[in-house]
C-alpha cells in the first residue's frame, strides 16, 4: 500500500501543471460543448493540481505555497491568454482556478485525515 504523502504526487503535480501551461497557450479548438464547460474543466484541472500538491508535498507550508503558486500560474495565463489570437482570458476562468485549488487542498487534507486514521501503521 502506498504511503502518504508520496512522491509519485509531486511528479504529478508538476506534470499535470506542466500540461495545463500547454493547454493554456495552444489554440482552443472549437469543442461545441455547452456553456460553462470551460469553468468545470478549470476549476476539474486545478483541482488536481492542487490536490497532487496536498498529497505529495510533506508538510502543509510547502502543500499551500503549491497551490498558491498554481493559482498564480493560472492568473498570469488567464493575463497572457488576452494577447494571444486564439485565446481569451477571464476573470471567471481564474475564479475557477482558485475554487479548484481549494478544493483540491480540501479533498488532499480529508485524504490525508483519512490514510491517518484507517491507513498502515508506521513501521
Amino acid at each position: 500500500m502506498i504511503r502518504l504523502p508520496h512522491r509519485i504526487f509531486v511528479v504529478a503535480y508538476f506534470a499535470a501543471l506542466f500540461t495545463v501551461i500547454i493547454l493554456s497557450l495552444v489554440p482552443q479548438p472549437d469543442l461545441g460543448a455547452p456553456e460553462g464547460t470551460d469553468k468545470a474543466l478549470h476549476l476539474i484541472a486545478y483541482g488536481l493540481i492542487a490536490g497532487c500538491a496536498g498529497l505529495g508535498f510533506a508538510n502543509w507550508n510547502h502543500r499551500v505555497l503549491a497551490g498558491t503558486s498554481a493559482i498564480g500560474i493560472g492568473i498570469f495565463l488567464e493575463i497572457a491568454q488576452l494577447g494571444w489570437a486564439s485565446r481569451n482570458g477571464s476573470v471567471a476562468d481564474g475564479v475557477s482556478n482558485t475554487v479548484g485549488v481549494i478544493l483540491g487542498l480540501a479533498a488532499a487534507w480529508l485524504i490525508l485525515k483519512l490514510f491517518e486514521r484507517h491507513g498502515p501503521a508506521a513501521s
